[in-house]
């Protein structure tokens, strides 16, 4: 991948008075992919972290990332460069310092009282050998035959670039010029979407080469209604645009964006604008993901009629209340409840609604519950049963755990918790704790 930019980013470094050999850091720390992202998130040939790229004038959203611009990024890169060097008067210190980090270099030469990198001690590894790796880049790379190396470079990336104005889907970019989708995206790694970003005023957007003219004749006849494709989406009673989101592959953000919405508060019946793509293929990943997610959406799973061990207790929902605060009083899980009441993925209840909640037997809530008839006809059932039971107190010791103390009397954790009202697993030595066992 040399061949692709090598042109471009010499002709860079040298038009901002840098050395042109440091055309061979973009190689170590990518191989010259534009595409390329670390570990620590670093994005693109010169592997910009945000923060830094951001002090260069490198910008990013949902739709974009300047960081992938070859061009961008490689002038930022030598500006940057540029800086260090002004910062220590030192070539290997300022490659050093774009590495690791500028003032922890400069702080190990204070505290060592050095001044040169071959002196500075307790690097970490990875900035030890980096110097060195990019002097034997330099060397191999100006020699390559000697050192065993026999290599054809790619033909370098060329393009023409147009301006516009307005969001547009590079499926029709591609049809101005000739081209093809997969063409555009490959000239415009900053792109990360099928479309120039919507949050920009403008756009230079690159396309093949002798084809300004051509597209810019085209493109002035392309309706303003298809130079971008929408869905719009009916709301469904219990759907989030969390699920939305996953549905249509588009950022939350970028949905309440388009539909000027400010929290996250949507209604049953509400029509939102999703942007979605022209191009086949992108079309078919994204309906199929629809064609998952919404069967998983409208499985209609029933509320459970009975679980071993546990009594029903009848819930109504208040205004402002959520499945984790009922969860809470009752000393379950939000997933229980939504399980025992065949509800969605959706935690969306709402007032004067009734869940069933299954309590351990003789565990009674906290609060006052509607009681079902078969509930309310057991009840003596019950204390009958609980006659049979007794209820031991134990007292927490050095080195116990709830699954230690569970299994001891052959009771749940979850029982546990819910006949002390405890929400956490965490005991500590000298607690006490309720547990109703069998005589």
């Amino acid at each position: 991948r040399t061949g692709w930019y090598q042109d471009l980013i010499i002709t860079i470094l040298k038009e901002e008075g840098v050395p042109e050999e440091l055309f061979y850091l973009a190689m170590i720390e990518s191989g010259f992919n534009p595409n390329a992202k670390s570990y620590a998130r670093a994005v693109g040939i010169w592997q910009f972290i945000s923060s830094t790229g951001k002090a260069y004038g490198l910008t990013s959203s949902w739709w974009y990332d300047e960081r992938r611009d070859p061009e961008k990024s490689s002038r930022a890169a030598a500006k940057h460069l540029r800086d260090l060097y002004q910062r220590f008067d030192n070539w290997y210190l300022a490659i050093a310092g774009y590495n690791f980090s500028p003032g922890k270099i400069e702080k190990r030469l204070q505290k060592y009282n050095v001044e040169e990198f071959w002196d500075l001690p307790r690097l970490p590894r990875q900035t030890r050998n980096y110097v060195p790796t990019f002097i034997a880049a330099v060397h191999i790379a100006k020699n390559p035959a000697e050192y065993g190396f026999f290599v054809e470079p790619e033909a370098p990336v060329i393009y023409d670039t147009v301006t516009v104005k307005e969001c547009v889907d590079l499926n029709v970019v591609a049809t101005c010029v000739n081209s093809n989708f997969d063409e555009l995206k490959r000239l415009n790694p900053a792109l990360l979407r099928w479309c120039t970003p919507p949050d920009r005023d403008k756009w230079i957007l690159n396309i093949p080469p002798g084809n300004r003219d051509l597209f810019l004749a085209n493109y002035s006849r392309v309706p303003d209604d298809q130079k971008l494709t929408y869905i719009n989406h009916l709301i469904r009673r219990g759907e989030t645009l969390s699920q939305i989101s996953r549905k249509y592959g588009v950022n939350i953000d970028e949905i309440k964006r388009f539909n000027k919405i400010r929290g996250t508060f949507i209604r049953e019946g509400q029509v939102l604008v999703i942007p979605y793509p022209q191009n086949k293929q992108y079309a078919r990943v994204l309906a199929k993901q629809s064609v998952i997610y919404a069967s998983q959406d409208e499985q209609v799973r029933e509320p459970v009629s009975s679980v071993p061990g546990r009594e029903k207790y009848v819930h109504v929902v208040k205004k402002g209340e959520t499945l984790w605060e009922i969860a809470g009083k009752y000393g379950v899980e939000v997933h229980q409840i939504r399980s025992w009441n065949g509800l969605s993925g959706s935690r969306n209840i709402y007032p004067n609604q009734k869940l069933n909640t299954w309590l351990p037997a003789g565990a009674a809530p906290t609060e006052p519950t509607l009681q079902n008839k078969e509930t309310a006809a057991s009840t003596k059932a019950r204390v009958d049963q609980n006659e049979d039971n007794r209820v031991v107190i134990y007292t927490v010791k050095e080195g116990d755990t709830l699954w230690d103390i569970a299994n001891r009397y052959g009771v749940s954790i979850r029982d546990i918790k819910t006949w002390n009202k405890r929400q956490s697993n965490l005991i500590k030595p000298g607690d006490e704790l309720k547990i109703m066992t069998a005589n």
